[in-house]
């Protein structure tokens, strides 16, 4: 940091923050940057991009804050890295008067960052920038609803030093073209307006000409070439990355570009094995693994429905699990973050939400219990641990009706190579295996129970809005539980008689003695990658890809 000549409040946050030195990002963006050229750059999430922009921004605006209010604005895919990035902004800026400003109730900060997205009160969001923030984080959606409201909310865009756009291929991904074509043309004529003034005379020229920064996951040959000859591709591949960077007006003749992708799909410290197994035993083996292996572990599951059958079974055996999916609430979305990155044995079973952008740091295995649809979707997936010279397990679940998309995966990421089998401890399996079954069970039956009682509410409901004289025997006959009281109750006492059972056996320990329960990716991992070596049949490709990259290992966010 020594180097970047920053100041004393930013290295001092820096400092505070543990951040010792700039990641590879970093030292690329960093000293081109701070130069005021604007940057277009392709980085895994995860690399310490946030910082690559959010630096010079603090930089700049504490040596030359605008006295018109909006300092920066920084556009982000989803509302959760949008919340993650102002966070990280938050944390640089804690010894600066720079405001970030908080409207969360349920997030407490110590200076300010406004975040602009969807899901919360907008007349809360307008009352907040009317008081004139110095950065902007928000998606691209809400911030437009509410800035094409009044002039006066656009015109704050004005005096913009900076824009941003973070992971800008996830917002076309998004559907969010439209909004981010009138905010850059909302911005294009404010600055139309500045440049006339600058022409005059009557304006710094350092304040008149935004900065741009553009990250995405990829920056592929043609798109390299594009951006320089960015006027002719308007007319062809609208919504595309090409069209967007052509809609931006960069300032400089040759913006920087700093692609920071490598061929190594997935961090070089990241084991990757798999278990072949039936559709019906992909329960065990995650209980078989959390178990066995504790540690901070994400699940990723392909539908809701498998989510929310496995979060309260894996409840009913003990386990510390938490659930991540895009039809939650913003605040249980957080609320299960939030939990799962203060518990190190937490498990959390997400949708692929959670697969991308999100800042889950101290993840140490990842098991695909659905695979990936893509090499993409199991490289983000995977992305989540591994991270910032850590080890981390990457475990595949493997039916025999998936064979065609594993076959897939091991062509697109392995050159053809199969992934090594992940050593299983048969002699505990059939213990578990009856945990496993025994909490299914009672999932399944309090699921039964919990549906008809739902139906017959709703029936009651509708029929007494409906000022209509109802039988309750007839109400019960119409939903799907026409069982008598009798017949209920007893139901009720084998549900809990089943817990009783399932208590009782959870008391028992189940690994016998011997057996440890080590850490995976701690003084377990050299244990692993042996058996995992063995396990091939020959020290071949994964000892080459485990130990010679060793020493060679990128960020992977």
């Amino acid at each position: 940091w020594s180097q970047l000549d920053l100041p004393q409040a930013i290295t001092d946050a820096l400092k505070y923050q543990k951040f010792t030195k700039p990641t590879p990002i970093q030292e690329q963006v960093l000293p081109v940057a701070l130069q005021g050229r604007n940057i277009i750059g392709a980085a895994e999430t995860g690399s310490g991009k946030t910082l690559a922009f959010g630096i010079p921004i603090v930089r700049r605006l504490l040596t030359n804050k605008s006295k018109h209010g909006l300092g920066a604005l920084i556009l982000t895919p989803t509302r959760e890295l949008a919340i993650q990035v102002r966070n990280h902004i938050q944390n640089i800026s804690i010894f600066t008067p720079i405001r970030v400003s908080p409207f969360l109730s349920f997030l407490k900060y110590l200076y300010k960052v406004e975040v602009i997205v969807g899901g919360m009160s907008i007349q809360k969001q307008q009352r907040v920038l009317k008081t004139m923030p110095d950065i902007v984080v928000a998606t691209p959606g809400r911030f437009w609803e509410i800035f094409s409201e009044s002039e006066e909310y656009l015109n704050m865009l004005k005096h913009i030093q900076f824009l941003v756009l973070d992971e800008a291929d996830r917002m076309l991904e998004r559907g969010h073209f439209a909004e981010l074509t009138n905010i850059l043309n909302a911005i294009s004529s404010k600055r139309q307006f500045i440049s006339l003034l600058i022409h005059l005379g009557k304006y710094n020229m350092v304040h008149g000409i935004h900065q741009t920064f553009v990250f995405t996951a990829t920056l592929g040959k043609d798109l390299r070439f594009n951006v320089k000859k960015k006027h002719t591709t308007r007319k062809n591949n609208a919504g595309s990355m090409e069209e967007l960077l052509s809609r931006l007006e960069l300032t400089n003749k040759d913006p920087a570009i700093i692609d920071m992708t490598t061929e190594n799909v997935v961090a070089s410290r990241l084991v990757e094995a798999k278990i072949d197994c039936l559709k019906t035993e992909k329960d065990l083996y995650v209980y078989y693994f959390v178990t066995r292996y504790p540690g901070r572990t994400i699940v990723f599951v392909n539908s809701i429905d498998a989510l929310r059958r496995l979060v309260p079974a894996f409840k009913l055996l003990g386990v510390e699990v938490l659930g991540l999916h895009a039809q939650m609430q913003q605040k249980q979305r957080l609320k299960s973050l939030d939990r799962f990155k203060t518990n190190d044995k937490a498990v959390l079973i997400a949708s692929d939400v959670a697969a991308r952008g999100l800042d889950i740091p101290l993840v140490d295995h990842v098991i695909h219990y659905q695979l990936p649809r893509s090499g993409e979707i199991y490289v983000h997936r995977s992305g989540r641990t591994a991270r910032a010279n850590r080890d981390g397990v990457s475990l595949l679940l493997c039916g025999p009706e998936e064979q065609k998309v594993y076959t897939k995966l091991c062509y697109t990421l392995r050159k053809g190579k199969p992934y090594p089998d992940f050593p299983v401890d048969l002699s505990v399996l059939k213990e578990m295996k009856k945990r496993v079954n025994l909490a299914t069970e009672i999932d399944k039956l309090e699921h039964q129970e919990n549906k008809a009682t739902h139906e017959e509410n709703w029936m009651r409901n509708m029929a007494r809005d409906m000022d209509l004289v109802f039988d309750d025997e007839v109400i019960k006959g119409r939903g799907n539980n026409t069982d008598t009281k009798a017949v209920q109750e007893k139901k009720k006492r084998k549900i809990n008689a089943m817990k009783a059972e399932l208590k009782q056996i959870l008391a028992v320990p189940m690994l016998p003695n011997g057996v440890s329960r080590k850490y995976v990716t701690g003084s377990g991992m050299s244990d692993l990658v042996a058996r995992l070596i063995k396990n091939e049949g020959k020290i071949g490709f994964f000892f080459t890809f485990f130990f010679k990259k060793k020493n060679s290992f990128h960020y992977m966010y």
